[in-house]
């Protein structure tokens, strides 16, 4: 089975490292297809219309710099790794980019560690949208939880209480009583009221998504 074509925004002002970090990319048979811009409005750009995978950023760019890319993608693509592909990074500094979020980050010198830190990077960002739509179904979940209790407490309570209430008032003595006709269209109406909020918790307990036993 043919692996995802990974698309691969890089921002890089010289050609020939760009070219070097192509060829690099392709000898460690990471298939991909990529998209090489120099200047911030390519790159704001490239982030809406080319919608990247992962970004390759170098770190000093005549315009601006790789730190400077890296807060613009949170903007618009916050999920999306950003590794930063340099040719002089401190130590310091490196670690610096690394609290801030950003991905991780490659010397150009030790280019064969890029694939490996790629795929660990896309790895780790399909988990991340994994758990973060997990977390919204849990969400969604309480929220239908809340809405059935609200029903379960107050809604059904209501035709209760009127049931039980219009039982007190019911003439057994006397069951032709004129009092039992309206009694009885009253409980008739409670009762009514009473199967359409059951209905209602059915139909939003059918809508919870329990978790599956597994074997």
């Amino acid at each position: 089975m043919k692996a995802e074509t990974i698309k691969i925004l890089i921002l890089e002002d010289n050609q020939s490292d760009a070219d070097l970090l192509e060829r690099e990319l392709k000898k460690n048979g990471l298939n991909f297809t990529s998209l090489i811009v120099e200047t911030r409005a390519l790159f704001e750009e490239a982030l809406k219309d080319f919608e990247p995978d992962i970004i390759l950023s170098d770190y000093s760019l005549p315009s601006f710099d790789g730190f400077a890319a890296f807060i613009i993608t949170q903007s618009v693509l916050p999920d999306v790794p950003f590794i930063v592909v340099s040719g002089m990074l401190g130590e310091e500094r490196a670690v610096e980019l690394i609290k801030s979020g950003i991905t991780d980050y490659v010397l150009k010198d030790k280019l064969f560690s890029l694939t490996p830190k790629i795929e660990r990077a896309l790895k780790e960002a399909l988990e991340r949208r994994k758990k973060k739509i997990a977390d919204q179904e849990l969400i969604i979940q309480h929220e239908k939880l809340l809405e059935i209790a609200f029903l379960q407490s107050h809604q059904v309570r209501v035709p209760v209480a009127h049931i039980i209430g219009l039982f007190g008032l019911f003439d057994f003595e006397d069951p032709s009583a004129a009092i039992n006709g309206e009694i009885f269209n009253m409980l008739k109406s409670s009762v009514e009221a009473l199967d359409r909020t059951v209905i209602e918790i059915l139909q939003k307990t059918s809508e919870i998504n329990y978790p599956r036993k597994q074997a």
